[in-house]
């Protein structure tokens, strides 16, 4: 994050007008020190430690941790106007959530993401896939599973998901994509939607915030909402947070980032 930061960018988008509901500086600050209590009071050494350096961090010092509200706010200022610059012919994109239920863990300590982001571009090779996709990686928990479910939410540029590309893409998780040991009615590896609230999704996709999803019923239909996760995963996400670096829930595929900058790759060359 620190790097991302650091570098120089275009002018940041007037995030207060043209989305209104965005986090406020006030509001990541009392975030900020309901995560510093959360963790004080945790038995594990390491969230208290980490209690201590999201209490040291200020404006002149700035903790760059992905567990720091207060830092990740100004990460995704930068992020989401780099992102909209991108995606500037939002009709020619597409958003993306690909969810991988065969790696679905009961603790956070279980999950590879390294891994995942190896297989995920290893899956678009395989495919034919030679569109640019860029986007973020995403864990929520779901109680009623007992699991952590793994995902990315993805911007696409492509003239459609329905070629045989892609098609190729959704029979390889339709045909591995279920897990052993957790039973899921409706499973759906693969999401696609026009991009019809382009900032309003981009800044979904860099939110960067572990949420636990409860599910509901209304006359017989499923419903999810997105709540808060309960003390013990909510310090070990924010443990696990602060242990990752941008390129470690970044994912890029036909683009290649430089400084601040995107540039697309050129094919065969890295």
């Amino acid at each position: 994050m620190k790097k991302f930061l650091s570098a120089k960018a275009c002018s940041p988008l007037a995030i207060k007008s043209l989305l209104p509901k965005f986090e406020t500086e006030e509001k990541c600050y009392k975030e900020k020190q309901l995560r510093v209590n959360t963790l004080s009071r945790s038995e594990l050494i390491t969230a208290r430690r980490l209690a201590e350096k999201l209490s040291d961090c200020d404006d002149e010092e700035p903790c760059f941790s992905f567990s720091c509200p207060v830092c990740v706010r100004e990460f995704r200022i930068k992020k989401i106007s780099q992102l909209a610059l991108l995606c500037e012919d939002y009709q020619a994109w597409k958003f993306v959530t690909i969810i991988y239920y065969d790696r679905m863990t009961s603790t956070l300590g279980e999950l590879s993401i390294q891994r995942l982001i190896g297989r995920l571009r290893k899956q678009l090779k395989r495919s034919g896939i030679s569109d640019v996709l860029i986007g973020f990686f995403e864990v929520d928990y779901h109680p009623e599973y007992q699991r952590w479910m793994p995902h990315f939410h993805l911007l696409v540029r492509c003239d459609s998901t329905r070629n045989i590309t892609w098609r190729k893409l959704r029979d390889c998780f339709n045909k591995c994509g279920k897990s052993n040991d957790v039973d899921i009615e409706v499973r759906r590896p693969t999401l696609v939607k026009r991009l019809k609230n382009p900032l309003g999704l981009i800044s979904y996709i860099c939110k960067i915030k572990w949420m636990r999803v409860e599910s509901y019923y209304v006359e017989g239909e499923r419903m999810t909402r997105k709540l808060r996760l309960k003390k013990v995963n909510f310090v070990h996400s924010l443990l696990t947070l602060d242990s990752l670096k941008l390129s470690d829930i970044e994912f890029m595929h036909g683009i290649r980032q430089h400084g601040a900058t995107l540039r697309e790759s050129v094919l065969g060359k890295k």
